[in-house]
């Protein structure tokens, strides 16, 4: 109780009460209080509500086969770059890539994501819009802006909206972006997945095809007996690998959840706004109304 004594509660208060009649009980804060309401209503209607788009995909659990063991040398020689395979880390790096944003623009996300969904837009002639401070810098330091949108802008679209997350002590990954397009990042997000996984195929059988050919090369000019037959298992190798790669299944990844979508925008905060901008407002008018009755002391 001594110590409360020492604080002074009743006189401590009677200042707190005299400084809310004195400063935030007054028309000028209850009209700024209004004006929050009605600014944060006016600053609502300028964002786009932005919606959840997320899929969960899970690493396969198929490698990519190696060649037959028959002659050993030659199948070790090609299997050891796999010892190290990730799956989901070749996917990620796939997805991202100048290669799959080339053939997403060739599918048409181009016009869908700079053209509006023009179909007549020609993809390769979309203007490019420039915000004020790229002009300025382009014309002091003397460079030229591109006038027309490329894959590599929606390469940098890619990247900045699918963001990956792992479940932690799962080989689940959640790949996830937000939009205001229902229905656009459903369809965005499901194809990019897909033709990630499908580019990844297309090279390992590029691959296969390349190493088939010149290993039947060099089986054709080949007299050693050991060779030879190395050789072959190398190429029965990679026509199974052909085999397995070449069918609409997916290969690096699954789909466990396949893209859905929240509900509810997620952003903006209704109520976060609305109560930050009533914060700011009675702060600032109480702020005010302080240095404006004490600056002679303040000063």
């Amino acid at each position: 109780m001594s110590f409360l004594k020492k604080f002074d509660v009743k006189g401590k208060t009677g200042l707190l009460i005299e400084f809310f009649y004195g400063y935030v009980w007054k028309k000028p804060t209850l009209y700024l209080a209004i004006a929050s309401i009605i600014f944060s209503i006016g600053f609502i209607q300028t964002i786009t509500p932005q919606f959840y788009i997320s899929a969960t995909l899970r690493e396969s659990q198929t490698t990519p086969a190696s060649g037959s063991s028959i002659g050993g040398g030659a199948s070790a020689l090609l299997s050891l770059t796999s010892t190290e395979w990730n799956a989901i880390d070749e996917f990620e790096s796939n997805l991202y890539s100048y290669a799959v944003a080339k053939r997403m623009w060739e599918k048409g996300w181009a016009t869908e994501i700079y053209a509006g969904g023009d179909k007549e837009k020609d993809p390769n002639k979309i203007d490019r819009r420039h915000t004020v401070s790229e002009k300025i810098s382009s014309f002091l330091l003397g460079y030229e802006l591109y006038d027309y949108y490329s894959p590599h802008d929606l390469q940098d679209f890619i990247t900045g909206s699918i963001s990956m997350n792992e479940k932690i002590g799962k080989r689940n990954f959640t790949f996830s972006m937000l939009t205001g397009d229902q229905t656009f990042g459903l369809n965005f997000i499901n194809e990019l997945i897909l033709e990630a996984d499908k580019y990844s195929k297309e090279y390992l059988i590029l691959k296969s095809q390349a190493l088939i050919e010149g290993t039947q090369k060099q089986l054709a000019v080949s007299r050693n007996s050991a060779i030879t037959s190395s050789l072959a298992g190398t190429i029965n190798g990679e026509y199974l690998k052909i085999a397995t790669l070449d069918n609409d299944l997916p290969y690096h990844i699954y789909f466990v959840d396949p893209p859905y979508s929240s509900e509810y925008p997620i952003t903006p905060n209704s109520f976060a706004i609305f109560f930050s901008n009533f914060i700011i407002f009675i702060i600032s008018s109480i702020m005010f109304h302080f240095i404006r009755d004490n600056k002679d002391d303040l000063w």
